[in-house]
């Protein structure tokens, strides 16, 4: 991921934590003062989801060390509920720690692997931040998916 910094400058720093303290480490040795948690689970709808400690959302904007250290002990070790888990939720033991960045706009980006191209497609939409599945129902011109050749990759023409 270095190599990807480097080129684009876009992207946040971030570190994978196990523990609260680990938590704190990754956020003091980044030398911020505020950070991005994300609960690592496979499941969509993360930020609108609970878990079991009673915490909502499991993506959280921290303001300090002591906020992030707090919210991961609300999200390690206990179970995330989401649309996409059922009732039975996904246990999060990891968390990913993110710099905080400040954009001006949002973009959806996810690679999926489709059965209709039997590979993996690149799913892309300028309505970034908002609920996808409600960005397909309202306004679905504004998805654009594009299969990806898996022996070829992606050319210049299909990134623009």
């Amino acid at each position: 991921s270095s190599g990807i910094n480097a080129e684009s400058g876009g992207v946040p720093r971030g570190a994978v934590a196990k523990t609260p303290s680990e938590v704190k480490s990754i956020i003091e040795g980044f030398g911020l003062s505020d950070a991005v948690l994300k609960a690592q689970v496979l499941a969509g709808g993360r930020g609108k989801g609970h878990f079991s400690s009673g915490l909502k959302g499991g993506v959280k904007i921290c303001y300090n060390i002591e906020e992030a250290v707090s919210s991961s002990e609300g999200m390690l070790g206990h179970t995330l509920f989401t649309k996409q888990t059922g009732e039975q939720g996904r246990p999060c033991n990891d968390v990913l720690v993110c710099e905080r960045v400040y954009c001006r706009k949002e973009f959806y980006f996810a690679i999926v692997m489709d059965r209709a191209v039997n590979g993996p497609c690149m799913i892309v939409s300028t309505q970034g931040g908002m609920n996808i599945e409600d960005v397909a129902r309202d306004t679905p011109d504004a998805i654009h998916k594009i299969p990806v050749d898996i022996e070829a990759g992606i050319s210049d023409k299909e990134m623009e």
